[in-house]
């Protein structure tokens, strides 16, 4: 008697038996729901997760085991080196233009600004959110580098458009600021115990109409201290809450030192 030929699939066969077919698809809804968060502004979806999180425990807990692997992710990373970035624009400042006359240096002042804003930018986008500590640090001292060499710039009609522009260097205090805020109230701590003096020091090269954006980076530092006053003095009705501010000091109009890249450190 000829035995007949079940024509079944295989799939039937494994999941009968207790084993997974061999391809799962996403469930549509899955899909669908994902698309609509995408949507969502972060800050939203940033309180949903967190209101989710306060009635689901077992949902919190995969978040802090996510975050736990995160931050030893970012530890494990070394941090990024930017002085490239310093030494570059050092160069453009005062070398690389250095035998053209003042009228042909006007001409090329544009081809700078986009040069220096281009290292700005490239250098936030190395040191933005989820990046450690060391590398919010060091891009901080290279735009503070890069301002120097802007303000001491041997080529003084060069020196004289950027100044006149104003532009660049309220975009240079602008990511400073953000560097600043970027981290904790700790770290901050930190940088002022090794590289904060430096940053004061660009005081001693602007001029009070080139100190608009510079003082609120100072600021975000002074706010600190301000704070660790507060909790330990109390509130003094005679204090001014400019005083903590730091004031500009304005140099001398003539300057006769040529900048070396030593001193850029």
């Amino acid at each position: 008697m000829a035995h007949s030929i079940s024509k079944r699939p295989f799939d039937s066969f494994a999941e009968a038996n207790g084993s997974e077919a061999s391809s799962k698809k996403p469930r549509a809804g899955s899909a669908k729901l994902l698309d609509k968060i995408r949507v969502l502004p972060i800050e939203t979806t940033q309180l949903l997760l967190d209101q989710i999180c306060q009635e689901y425990p077992k949902l919190a807990a995969r978040v802090q085991d996510t975050y736990a692997v995160h931050l030893a992710k970012t530890a494990a990373q070394a941090p990024v080196n930017f002085d490239h970035y310093s030494k570059e624009c050092w160069y453009t400042l005062n070398k690389r233009y250095a035998r053209l006359r003042p009228s042909q240096q006007f001409e090329i002042v544009g081809d700078i600004m986009w040069e220096l804003s281009e290292a700005r930018e490239e250098i936030m986008g190395k040191a933005g959110e989820g990046t450690r500590f060391e590398t919010r640090r060091n891009a901080l001292e290279v735009l503070r580098k890069i301002w120097k060499s802007v303000m001491l710039c041997d080529e003084q009609q060069i020196r004289h458009e950027l100044m006149k522009d104003g532009m660049v260097l309220a975009k240079f205090a602008e990511s400073m600021e953000e560097l600043a805020r970027g981290v904790t109230t700790v770290e901050r701590e930190r940088y002022k115990e090794s590289l904060y003096e430096k940053l004061v020091e660009l005081q001693r090269e602007c001029e009070s109409i080139d100190m608009e954006g510079l003082a609120d980076v100072y600021a975000v530092f002074e706010e600190d201290s301000g704070e660790e006053e507060d909790g330990e003095e109390g509130n003094e009705e005679d204090e001014d809450p400019e005083d903590r501010v730091v004031q500009p000091i304005i140099p001398a109009t003539k300057r006769t030192k040529v900048f070396l890249l030593g001193e850029l450190s």
